[in-house]
């Protein structure tokens, strides 16, 4: 694909350097660095309580390895269906969408995505300076006493000084592109393996051995008594990384091969996430012997050992995980959403600093005083991600077939124009996914469809994708003319690029 060949209204309207597809020169990631992502998006804090909190709900260990597995198996499979595009046309999720959603409406499923982004930047941000707290107050107890009283929006001077510091830290993780995301999460990554190992020989010595761990019984007896919980914490669990789904190409456009995302991804995701949560549950489930009652929250059971040297190291290498997690899941995507929104003004690297600002005054630590509300809102909001998942699916693999018109995605007069840059079928098969996947949070009788609400929406837009594509064909797939003025001409990138299948 000759990219000299774009002309320059074209670049200035619709694309940047970092919005073009990448070169091959640029394709660095092999499998090792798919693994170590992941390793560094699972090995972390949040995920901790995430598994740690389905032992307190009341699974059984081995309930819980078995809805981790399950939900594991099927983020898999729709990250690398939903990869196979970057790695094959080395372009961004904001670009790829503009194939279903049109050439302007595409900025709408980015804007959302970047929107749930910065807000869980900002919160994963404070939840993971909390472990920087405790390493500093251990290390230097006059920490906590810094300040004495005074506090802005509700935070003391040791946990503002501790979040502005961890925030800060994301800086350097992506301070030369997505280069230096590689080699900070290789870092990372296999790191927090040191923490994992420790915590699973204190568990099984508190535990006095594997069976009375994994031998624990949970609250859902029987088969029947399981099975819907069981579904809705499979569907809760995918919900929580729905997001990576949606903006998966933005990692694999740096694939070597299609060969090296995939087995990356199948390392990192379901091999990683189930020894994980191995050693998570039997560490949560150590605490009800040692404790009395199950504590899923690693920073908590950390606070309960005497070795303050131990928990300040195990604290800081989470934290850096965190780090990683944090950057991969919600700072890469809004810049790539930003930079495409406004991409003659807006690169990459201006897309992550503004990112990074915004998170910061969020004021993360206030809008935890109403978690409920605000973790109610994102939980909407990333309710209508999954349907916007289902779109992409569809609209690569069943109505392009994998093949897309490269030329015409940077083009404002082709065939993704549709009706003034809109594709009414994206919009209209998302909102119905959406609608009846989150009707469950205000009827009352249909709450069980919410509990499913990732599986539905993306059944029900991925169906109705297709069938209003298929009973009113756009414009584009019968011949016409694109109805947006474009003086630029349609030089070929390539009309119909498929290389690196």
């Amino acid at each position: 694909m000759n990219l000299s060949n774009l002309q320059k209204e074209q670049v200035s309207s619709l694309s940047n350097r970092d919005l073009l597809p990448v070169p091959p020169t640029e394709r660095t990631w092999k499998t090792q660095n798919f693994a170590s992502m992941w390793m560094g998006v699972i090995n972390n804090i949040p995920t901790y309580a995430t598994i740690g909190g389905l032992v307190v709900l009341g699974f059984s260990p081995w309930q819980v390895i078995g809805i981790i597995f399950t939900a594991s198996l099927i983020l898999y499979v729709a990250l690398t269906l939903n990869g196979h595009a970057g790695s094959k046309y080395g372009i961004p999720f904001p670009v790829l969408i503009r194939t279903s959603y049109g050439i302007l409406g595409a900025n709408i499923p980015a804007l959302l995505r970047g929107v749930v982004a910065i807000m869980w930047l900002g919160i994963q941000a404070y939840a993971g300076s909390a472990a920087f707290n405790i390493a500093f107050t251990l290390l230097w107890p006059g920490w906590a006493e810094l300040g004495g009283g005074w506090t802005f929006l509700g935070i003391g001077l040791p946990g503002l000084l501790s979040f502005l510091l961890f925030w800060s830290l994301h800086f350097l993780v992506l301070k030369r592109g997505m280069e230096s995301l590689k080699k900070f999460q290789g870092f990372t990554g296999p790191l927090v393996y040191i923490v994992l190992a420790g915590l699973l020989w204190w568990a099984i010595d508190t535990a006095g051995g594997v069976k009375p761990i994994f031998m624990q019984p949970g609250k859902y007896e029987t088969f029947g008594e399981a099975f819907f919980p069981f579904i809705s914490a499979v569907a809760g669990i995918i919900g929580i990384w729905s997001t990576l789904i949606l903006n998966i190409p933005d990692f694999t456009r740096f694939s070597r091969s299609q060969t090296d995302q995939i087995k990356g991804q199948l390392y990192g995701l379901p091999v990683t996430f189930t020894i994980f949560t191995f050693v998570t549950v039997a560490a949560t489930a150590a605490t009800t012997v040692a404790f009395g009652k199950p504590i899923g929250d690693i920073i908590l059971l950390l606070q309960q050992f005497d070795r303050p040297i131990v928990i300040v190291i195990a604290a800081l290498i989470l934290s850096a995980a965190t780090i990683t997690v944090n950057v991969i899941a919600n700072l890469v995507s809004p810049a790539y959403d930003l930079a495409n929104l406004f991409p003659k003004w807006i690169t990459f690297k201006r897309g992550f600093y503004i990112t990074m600002m915004a998170a910061l005054f969020t004021f993360p630590w206030k809008l935890m005083e109403n978690a409920d509300a605000i973790f109610t809102l994102l939980n909407l909001i990333g309710g209508a991600l999954g349907p916007i998942a289902g779109v992409m699916i569809a609209d690569y693999y069943i109505i392009r077939k994998r093949e897309l018109n490269v030329n015409d995605i940077y083009s404002l007069n082709g065939e993704y124009t549709y009706f003034k840059g809109y594709n009414y079928r994206a919009f209209a098969a998302t909102l119905f996914g959406a609608a009846v996947a989150l009707i469950g949070v205000f009827v009352p009788s249909l709450r069980e469809l919410y509990d499913i609400s990732w599986f539905l929406g993306v059944v029900l837009s991925f169906a109705s994708y297709i069938g209003l594509m298929r009973l009113h064909p756009p414009a584009s797939a019968t011949g016409e003319k694109g109805e947006i003025e474009c003086e630029a001409g349609n030089d070929a990138i390539s009309s119909k690029h498929s290389s690196g299948a």
